[in-house]
């Protein structure tokens, strides 16, 4: 018999791995917020609230890309502006109000890999310092474990990659 997860994964096409999301936030129950950039921030990006006052009535917030190699993070990712017309590809300038979603343990995103880095489903992932995920080694912090094969080292200076990852 199936799983509850298999049985959703094959429900959301967003989980095929054959072809690649349109969105962020995959699946799970994560709480969804909004934010101001303090920076260029890309859909997917891994985000840390930085001590900046609220300067929206309904933000939480300023985020910018999680800047820790290795080290803790709130598992936030930054997601598409939909409710503008906006794709996974549209950044954020700094100033925008940017939607984010706060994961809980088993939610799915499709989050930046590092140039550089190859990812199995046997991977876990950490930050990579620049809002980016890597391989996690040592005492780094995990953040998540990859779904998919994902080589970016080929990716010859094209920049970095996405991948689907289960938030630990």
């Amino acid at each position: 018999t199936e799983t509850r997860d298999q049985e959703r994964r094959k429900q959301n096409k967003n989980m095929n791995n054959e072809t690649n999301p349109h969105r962020i936030h995959l699946l799970g129950d994560g709480r969804q917020e909004e934010d101001i950039a303090g920076g260029a921030i890309l859909p997917g990006h891994l985000l840390a609230t930085t001590s900046a006052a609220k300067t929206s009535p309904n933000a939480c917030g300023t985020v910018v890309k999680h800047a820790t190699a290795g080290g803790a993070s709130e598992r936030k990712f930054a997601l598409e502006d939909a409710l503008q017309g906006k794709t996974i590809d549209d950044a954020y300038a700094e100033g925008d109000i940017v939607a984010s979603v706060q994961c809980v343990p088993g939610d799915v995103v499709y989050a930046w890999l590092s140039e550089g880095e190859v990812v199995t489903p046997a991977s876990f992932l950490t930050s990579n310092g620049d809002g980016t995920l890597k391989v996690a080694t040592g005492s780094d912090v995990i953040v998540g474990k990859a779904l998919e094969d994902v080589d970016a080292s080929d990716s010859a200076g094209e920049g970095d990659n996405r991948v689907r990852v289960r938030i630990l």
